[in-house]
């Protein structure tokens, strides 16, 4: 009994013999978004980049516990700062790129899919490494946006900076 309740406290599930192998997963996934030239209330398309770090990541010892990530988005050809508060979005990121604190890399295709109501800044991201380090397996994580302080979708004032933080794990299965 014991036992068990330490294994619960810990946060670690025991899965089904058939369940996907979790190879990695980072608590802490947090980051900026770039978008040029910036959202406003004019549908337009956009280019975007995000940078990010990873922390809290088990088995540190395949990684070394910490990353970085690089990604570029592929924005909807009509993005718009209703569409960011509207939701049902889906955001294509080709490419994005962990280097992890052991220098290693994991490159991955991803999609990022908003919710929408009050989940409308809420992006699940599901995808898989496509190269490196866990190259073959599947990726999920959950962000939430949020604009600068200041951008607010007014004239003179676009969206060009969003913060992004997670309210799940990074997970690479």
């Amino acid at each position: 009994m014991l036992a068990a309740a330490a294994l619960a406290s810990t946060g670690i599930a025991l899965a089904p013999a058939n369940a996907a192998t979790v190879s990695q997963t980072c608590k802490t996934f947090k980051g900026t978004v770039t978008i040029k030239p910036g959202l406003s209330t004019t549908p337009g398309p956009q280019t975007a980049s995000a940078t990010g770090s990873l922390a809290g990541c088990t088995s540190a010892a395949t990684t070394g516990g910490s990353g970085s990530i690089k990604a570029t988005l592929k924005l909807p050809a009509n993005s718009s700062c209703q569409g960011l508060a509207t939701g049902k979005q889906t955001v294509q990121i080709p490419t994005a790129t962990i280097t992890w604190k052991n220098k290693k890399t994991s490159t991955m295709k991803l999609t990022a899919k908003t919710g929408s109501g009050s989940t409308a800044t809420t992006a699940t991201i599901t995808g898989s490494v496509t190269k490196g380090l866990f190259v073959g397996k599947s990726v999920t994580a959950t962000m939430k946006i949020a604009p600068k302080s200041g951008e607010n979708c007014t004239p003179g004032h676009p969206i060009k900076d969003l913060t992004f933080t997670n309210p799940k794990p990074f997970v690479i299965h």
